[in-house]
């Protein structure tokens, strides 16, 4: 059985003794962390490894449920990946103060040998679902060949359709293929190749990032939250979100960033463009962009998101050129490998995040489809936002 580990990094030494007897066992456990790179790669594989497991055994104690740690992200995977839960009491902790999935199963203690009551259990569930999968197999075999009929045809039909994420935004399919990036000018032009994907039609709005700050209940809320009007204002974008925020966003919708690569090519398609919308110079009817800075961002900066259609690109995907800049996965450099020409994911390190699309008050040089810009990881600015993908 595949089992994932999780506790807090001061109660590691507690988590090896449970961690010996599971693997002793026969079962995968997923233990160690030291050798994962730090980053959105970490939570990527982090994410991959709680939705492959067949139980997410967490570790409970007050390091395990306090606000800044890790476990409750964990936990939140495991919740909308629908692993089975079995908390371990390691110190019982306020009940008040325990996360309402935990509340809602039984949890394991004992004033006996832990690792050992823990074994017990693990064995315990792994028989039970080794019957259970018995029976769903037998049970499947008989409707097997109607859903796939019914599944490709169903792909079929959809496939160039915008589909929606799990956090209900639209997205677009982008075809895999080549495409020019660069244009000689700002960044070096160079043939690239990338792999279909998906993309938010939309930057991240107000009011679907209030719903990730209520479902989460432990992040900061973004600069200038306190002059948003939620309810009036939810089709803006969200601004004021560092690299980490919108990473968190994006892997609690099930997606992530796209890469730099990827953003330019919903940007550009094949065809070179200078903008989003083709050569043409900016209007207001392509964008949002050269309005003074000391305007109140969400009462004269920002746009609704869609509210430019004729600066769409040519995939549809709209305001990539001004309204907020946007957050993309790769950390920034000045040059480029010459082989980094299939999947290019930038730099594994680096002193800042790259910022593409420019903002609501960037002129027309700096809302053009191949501008590059960079910022501090932990820089929280009102013209910065960002949109996410998925493979």
């Amino acid at each position: 059985m595949k089992i994932f580990l999780s506790y807090a990094s001061e109660d590691r030494e507690q988590a090896k003794s449970i961690y010996l007897p599971l693997h002793e066992q026969g079962h995968r456990v997923f233990f160690d962390r030291s050798d994962l790179p730090a980053g959105e790669e970490y939570h990527n594989r982090i994410r991959k490894a709680i939705e492959a497991s067949d139980l997410f055994v967490m570790l409970v104690s007050p390091y395990a449920i306090d606000n800044g740690s890790y476990t409750l992200t964990e936990l939140d995977i495991a919740e909308r990946a629908g692993a089975r839960l079995l908390p371990v009491m390691l110190r019982k902790p306020d009940v008040e103060s325990l996360p309402a999935a935990i509340k809602a199963v039984t949890f394991l203690e004992t004033d006996g040998s832990l690792p050992g009551a823990v074994a017990a259990e693990v064995h315990r569930i792994s028989r039970e679902l080794s019957r259970r999968r018995r029976r769903y197999a037998i049970a499947a075999l008989a409707v097997v060949a109607a859903v796939s009929i019914a599944a490709f045809y169903a792909t079929k039909s959809r496939l160039w359709n915008a589909e929606t994420g799990k956090d209900g935004a639209p997205t677009v399919l982008i075809p895999a293929g080549l495409f020019i990036m660069g244009d000689d000018r700002v960044s070096p032009r160079r043939r690239i190749y990338v792999d279909a994907f998906r993309m938010d039609k939309y930057e991240v709005t107000v009011g679907r990032y209030a719903t990730f700050l209520q479902s989460t209940g432990n992040m900061r809320p973004p600069e200038e939250w306190d002059t948003v009007d939620v309810k009036l204002q939810a089709e803006l974008p969200v601004v004021g979100v560092d690299w980490q925020d919108a990473a968190s966003y994006c892997l609690w919708a099930g997606k992530r960033l796209p890469t730099e690569a990827e953003w330019e090519k919903a940007a550009r398609g094949g065809d070179e463009r200078r903008y989003p919308w083709g050569n043409d110079a900016p209007t207001a009817d392509h964008a949002t962009f050269g309005k003074p800075y000391r305007n109140p961002v969400y009462k004269d900066g920002v746009a609704r998101v869609g509210a430019h259609p004729k600066g769409a690109s040519p995939f549809g995907i709209h305001d990539l050129s001004g309204n907020a800049g946007e957050w993309v996965a790769d950390w920034y450099a000045d040059s480029f490998p010459r082989s980094d020409v299939r999947n290019p994911k930038g730099p594994e390190r680096g002193e800042g995040k790259v910022v593409r699309g420019g903002g609501w008050y960037d002129g027309p040089d700096r809302i053009t489809a191949t501008r590059r810009m960079h910022s501090n990881l932990q820089n929280r600015a009102d013209d910065v936002g960002f949109r996410c993908a998925s493979d």
